[in-house]
């Protein structure tokens, strides 16, 4: 029974899954316009032998730090750390249940980010590479001990190859630094991310860029 391949709209850097596109300038931060990036079209790519794609990664389960259950600025900076950590594991394995645990089933753009992982891994599709590097997180809390929150990571993703498809040819996609920003919330047993979203270039936010020289 040939049924057609549900097509997933995998973009360069995954974490676009979770932002809504131009909400936050994401060409001028990402580069092309994601849209350009997305795996909509496939049927315009070469086909290719499934043996002669890049091998799926065999990633371990990452262990959850102990942070994730405590109620104090640094276990959500450690829950948000934990979840861009363990994104490679997630997208190569199919195994939602690492980022299931650490976010709240009301959290729209987490679904969203979980079903299209779901998706490529029923498509037989898979990512190649593509860790993160979490270089600093901060977190800005309400009430003591803190039960609500912000969190700010800046991260770096390695350049990856993702299968969307077995047989067609692979993508390759950019090594990508951003920050994201995630709303996080203690639910009395652990923190959860609650939102998240990628901050704007500075030069969006009304910051002169170093580049190129600012107008005086």
């Amino acid at each position: 029974m040939n049924r057609p391949v549900q097509r997933v709209i995998i973009i360069a850097l995954a974490v676009l899954l979770v932002v809504p596109l131009g909400a936050v300038g994401l060409g001028q931060l990402l580069g092309p316009d994601p849209e350009e990036q997305a795996v909509e079209n496939p049927e315009n790519r070469p086909t290719v032998d499934p043996a002669e794609q890049p091998p799926r990664p065999d990633l371990p389960r990452p262990e959850e730090p102990a942070g994730l259950t405590e109620q104090s600025a640094e276990g959500a900076q450690a829950t948000l750390t934990y979840l861009l950590e363990s994104y490679d594991y997630m997208m190569s394995s199919g195994d939602v249940s690492v980022w299931e645990g650490s976010t709240d089933p009301n959290c729209e753009v987490c679904v969203r980010f979980l079903g299209n992982a779901e998706t490529l891994a029923e498509q037989g599709g898979y990512l190649v590479d593509g860790a993160f590097v979490v270089h600093s997180a901060a977190f800005e809390g309400t009430g003591e001990p803190p039960a609500t929150g912000t969190v700010i990571a800046d991260f770096t993703q390695e350049e990856s190859i993702l299968v969307d498809d077995p047989n067609l040819q692979a993508n390759q996609l950019s090594e990508v630094t951003g920050q994201l920003i995630a709303t996080v919330a203690w639910d009395g047993e652990r923190w959860r991310v609650t939102d998240m979203t990628i901050a704007p270039p500075e030069d969006e936010a009304g910051v002169p860029s170093d580049s190129g020289g600012a107008k005086g």
